[in-house]
C-alpha cells in the first residue's frame, strides 16, 4: 500500500464520469505511487457521456498524462439517464474550463478496454470506480469470465444513514441500480466506500487556501474546483468543509490503512418508488446473508487530508 512496504504497482482503471470530485482524483492518481495506471474509462454520470469524455482528455492533456481513455456507456442499463448538472454545472467542471485537446479517446468500447487490460493483467486488475457501474456491468455480462481476471472493484457509492440523491439513495447507484446488482453479485471481491464514511472525509476552506499557495498550476486547479464544494457544507458535513467522496475511494484503494471496513453482505434496491437505488448491508443485522463485499465504515480524517496535501506537493518537484 501507498506509503507502505515496498511493493510491485498495482494495475489500475479509473472507471468515472467527471464530475468535480472525478476531476479531482484523477490528479491525485497520477501521483499515487503503488498504481500502475493502465487507463481511464468514462462513463454517463455526473453529466453527459460528451462531456465527461471530454473532461477526462482535456484533464489529462493538462496534467501531460498519457494514458489511454475509453468510452463507455452513454445511458443506464434499463433507465433514462439522470444527471446532477447541478452540482457540476452542464460541462462538469464547475464552471471551470481547460484548455482544448487533440487527444482522442481510444478504439475500444471502456468495457472492451477493460476485458483487454484484466486479461493482459490476469488476478492483479483493480478497477476504481467513482461513478455510475453501468461499464464494469457492461464487462461483466459480455465476458463471463471477467469475474476471475479482476483483483477488486473499489467503488465510490452508496448510503446506509442517508442518501443524497433520495432520502434513500446515493447518487451513483441511483443512477443505475442495475449495474450495481450486477457488480454486487459477480463474485468479484469489491469495497464499497459510501455516504457515511465521504462525509468524514471533508476539506476545508483552510485546507483549500494551503493547496492553493503550493503554486501549481495542478494545485491550484484542484483547490479551485473543489471550492465550490463548500456551498454544499453545511447541508452534507455539518458546515465542516467539502467531502471529496471519489478522492476518498481512490486513497482507500492506495492505502487502506486509516480506514476501519468489515466484510459483509451489500446489496442493492432496484424496486419501489422510494427505495430504489437504495443500498442495504446485513453489517448491524443478525447477519442472516452469506458476505459478498466490504463496507468502508470509519477515515482518519487527518491523515486523509495530509495524504492529499502530499501527493499535491509532488507537482512541485
Amino acid at each position: 500500500m501507498e506509503g507502505g512496504a515496498s511493493m510491485n504497482k498495482i494495475p489500475v482503471i479509473i472507471d468515472c464520469d467527471p464530475g468535480v470530485d472525478d476531476i479531482a482524483a484523477l490528479i491525485l492518481a497520477k501521483q499515487i505511487e503503488c498504481f500502475d495506471i493502465k487507463a481511464v474509462t468514462t462513463v454517463a454520470g455526473n453529466v453527459k457521456l460528451k462531456y465527461t469524455t471530454g473532461n477526462a482528455l482535456r484533464l489529462l492533456d493538462f496534467l501531460n498524462w498519457d494514458i489511454p481513455v475509453g468510452k463507455g456507456a452513454k445511458r443506464p442499463l434499463t433507465c433514462p439517464l439522470m444527471t446532477a448538472e447541478e452540482y457540476h454545472g452542464k460541462s462538469g467542471m464547475g464552471g471551470l474550463t481547460l484548455p482544448k485537446t487533440s487527444k482522442k479517446p481510444t478504439g475500444e468500447a471502456a468495457w472492451d478496454l477493460i476485458y483487454h487490460i484484466a486479461r493482459e493483467n490476469q488476478g492483479e486488475l483493480d478497477i476504481v470506480a467513482v461513478g455510475p457501474l453501468t461499464n464494469i456491468a457492461i464487462a461483466l455480462a459480455k465476458y463471463p469470465e471477467l469475474a476471475g481476471w479482476i483483483n477488486r472493484i473499489v467503488i465510490m457509492g452508496g448510503a446506509f444513514l442517508a442518501g443524497n440523491t433520495t432520502p434513500a439513495a446515493e447518487f451513483n447507484i441511483c443512477v443505475d441500480p442495475e449495474a450495481a446488482k450486477r457488480v454486487f453479485t459477480s463474485g468479484v471481491p469489491f469495497y464499497l466506500c459510501p455516504l457515511d464514511v465521504t462525509h468524514e472525509g471533508y476539506i476545508t476552506p483552510e485546507d483549500l487556501d494551503d493547496i492553493s499557495r503550493f503554486g501549481t498550476k495542478e494545485a491550484i486547479f484542484f483547490a479551485d474546483i473543489i471550492r465550490p464544494y463548500l456551498a454544499l457544507a453545511n447541508l452534507y458535513c455539518k458546515g465542516r468543509g467539502a467531502a471529496l467522496h471519489d478522492p476518498l475511494a481512490l486513497l482507500f484503494a492506495a492505502d487502506s490503512s486509516y480506514f476501519t471496513y468489515e466484510e459483509c453482505f451489500i446489496g442493492v434496491e432496484t424496486q419501489g418508488s422510494i427505495t430504489r437505488g437504495k443500498t442495504v448491508t446485513d453489517c448491524y443485522s443478525d447477519k442472516q446473508l452469506d458476505n459478498n463485499g466490504v463496507l468502508v465504515k470509519t477515515v482518519d480524517r487527518d491523515t486523509f487530508i495530509k495524504r492529499i496535501k502530499n501527493l499535491l506537493m509532488k507537482y512541485c518537484k
